[in-house]
């Protein structure tokens, strides 16, 4: 699957999520917390691919489909997360199960499974703990000890990685939803190539679930009271339906 893809996808999942909320989200406190929140699904729509070699989109400062448009943090926090993240559980991870992390195609390994990714999102979210930490003692930056903006970035990293690993699980390639204990692959029938058109389309889905829940919820034709259920259960019900319209499940075959 695409960088251009995943970014596009999960952010229009965050804008389902976020829109029930949209009365509640234009304050001096909620502004931030949005921008962590939004920045930290971004990483994590792309992050899962650090284990797909330099080409991969989050070590390169170039944003995917951007026009030339560039982010410098992209690349930053990519390489951060190969070293500091990845590398060392990999190292844990082989020497526990030794060969057995390895897919037998490459690939879609460690960091595309739901293991891997709580483990690389705690740890991502216990280096912002510890630089914040440190900051902390600087004048004027001590409201960055323990802030609960970390959290926020780290629940949406976590997020963000998820929805990787669902619109990796649409595609003919899969996941190993199971790894590294079984490597049976989850999959649909969409080429990652770009080719399918559905992924556009489901993308516009999401957009006008968007538009539509949050006007419902600003003009009040919604209870404010169903704004976190809806925030839970739409996006839920949207992806079941599309990886069922990708062909989810598709045939299973032996590890690869």
């Amino acid at each position: 699957m695409k960088g251009i893809t995943h970014i596009i996808l999960t952010m229009a999942t965050m804008l389902v999520v976020l829109a029930p909320l949209t009365p509640s989200l234009f304050t001096l406190e909620s502004i931030p917390a949005v921008i962590i929140l939004l920045l930290g699904a971004f990483f994590g729509s792309l992050a899962p691919d650090i284990d797909k070699g330099k080409e991969a989109a989050i070590y390169h400062s170039e944003i995917p489909g951007g026009r030339g448009k560039k982010f410098p943090l992209t690349p930053i926090f990519g390489y951060a997360l190969y070293y500091f993240c990845y590398k060392p559980l990999q190292f844990v991870f082989r020497i526990i199960f030794v060969t057995k992390i390895y897919a037998i195609n490459g690939h879609r390994e460690l960091p595309h499974s739901p293991i891997g990714i709580l483990l690389i999102s705690i740890l991502v979210t216990i280096y912002l703990w510890l630089i914040c930490f440190a900051l902390s003692f600087v004048p004027y930056l001590s409201p960055l000890y323990n802030n609960s903006l970390i959290y926020v970035f780290g629940s949406a990293f976590l997020l963000g990685c998820f929805l990787h690993l669902l619109e990796d699980t649409y595609d003919n390639s899969g996941i190993h939803y199971f790894y590294p204990f079984c490597f049976s692959r989850l999959r649909g029938k969409i080429k990652g190539d770009g080719t399918d058109p559905r992924p556009k389309i489901f993308a516009v889905v999401l957009l006008i679930a968007a538009f539509v829940l949050g006007a419902l919820f600003i003009s009040g034709l919604i209870p404010a009271i169903w704004a976190y259920p809806t925030t839970l259960m739409v996006p839920i019900v949207l992806w079941v339906i599309f990886l069922k319209a990708s062909g989810v499940p598709a045939r299973k075959e032996v590890r690869e």
